[in-house]
Protein backbone atom coordinates (compact mmCIF):
# COMPACT_ATOMS: atom_id res chain seq x y z
CA UNK A 1 0.00 0.00 0.00
CA UNK A 2 1.07 3.39 -0.72
CA UNK A 3 0.20 5.92 1.71
CA UNK A 4 1.41 9.33 -0.53
CA UNK A 5 -0.81 12.36 -0.02
CA UNK A 6 -1.58 13.64 -3.12
CA UNK A 7 -1.03 17.36 -4.06
CA UNK A 8 -3.64 19.27 -5.48
CA UNK A 9 -3.49 20.04 -9.66
CA UNK A 10 -3.84 23.93 -8.79
CA UNK A 11 -1.71 26.80 -8.74
CA UNK A 12 -1.41 28.19 -5.22
CA UNK A 13 0.38 31.91 -5.68
CA UNK A 14 2.83 32.85 -2.73
CA UNK A 15 2.72 35.47 -0.54
CA UNK A 16 5.21 37.61 -0.90
CA UNK A 17 4.54 40.74 -0.09
CA UNK A 18 4.13 40.79 3.49
CA UNK A 19 6.93 41.81 5.17
CA UNK A 20 6.83 45.40 3.88
CA UNK A 21 5.84 46.71 6.73
CA UNK A 22 8.58 45.39 8.93
CA UNK A 23 10.59 46.31 6.23
CA UNK A 24 9.34 50.18 6.68
CA UNK A 25 9.92 49.85 10.18
CA UNK A 26 13.53 48.97 10.28
CA UNK A 27 14.23 51.62 7.52
CA UNK A 28 13.02 54.31 10.26
CA UNK A 29 14.74 52.73 12.72
CA UNK A 30 18.07 53.07 10.84
CA UNK A 31 17.01 57.03 9.71
CA UNK A 32 16.26 57.46 13.88
CA UNK A 33 19.66 56.42 15.12
CA UNK A 34 21.04 58.01 12.13
CA UNK A 35 19.59 61.44 12.98
CA UNK A 36 20.22 60.96 16.91
CA UNK A 37 23.68 60.14 16.03
CA UNK A 38 24.14 63.25 14.03
CA UNK A 39 22.52 65.22 16.64
CA UNK A 40 24.30 64.26 19.84
CA UNK A 41 27.82 64.48 17.57
CA UNK A 42 26.87 67.88 16.68
CA UNK A 43 26.43 68.82 20.36
CA UNK A 44 29.26 66.93 21.91
CA UNK A 45 32.02 67.12 19.71
CA UNK A 46 34.43 69.69 20.31
CA UNK A 47 37.73 70.52 17.56
CA UNK A 48 41.11 69.63 19.86
CA UNK A 49 42.06 73.01 19.33
CA UNK A 50 39.52 74.34 21.13
CA UNK A 51 39.88 76.01 24.60
CA UNK A 52 36.88 73.93 26.00
CA UNK A 53 38.20 70.82 25.36
CA UNK A 54 40.20 70.38 27.94
CA UNK A 55 38.70 69.03 31.08
CA UNK A 56 37.69 71.12 33.79
CA UNK A 57 40.00 72.42 36.47
CA UNK A 58 42.96 71.67 34.36
CA UNK A 59 44.67 74.59 32.43
CA UNK A 60 45.61 74.67 28.80
CA UNK A 61 49.34 75.49 28.54
CA UNK A 62 49.28 78.56 25.58
CA UNK A 63 51.90 77.71 22.97
CA UNK A 64 53.25 80.39 20.93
Amino acid sequence: MHYMHETPNKYVPAKTNQGWGIAGLVWALAIGCIIAVASIYNATYKHPTDVRWHAAGTRAEATH
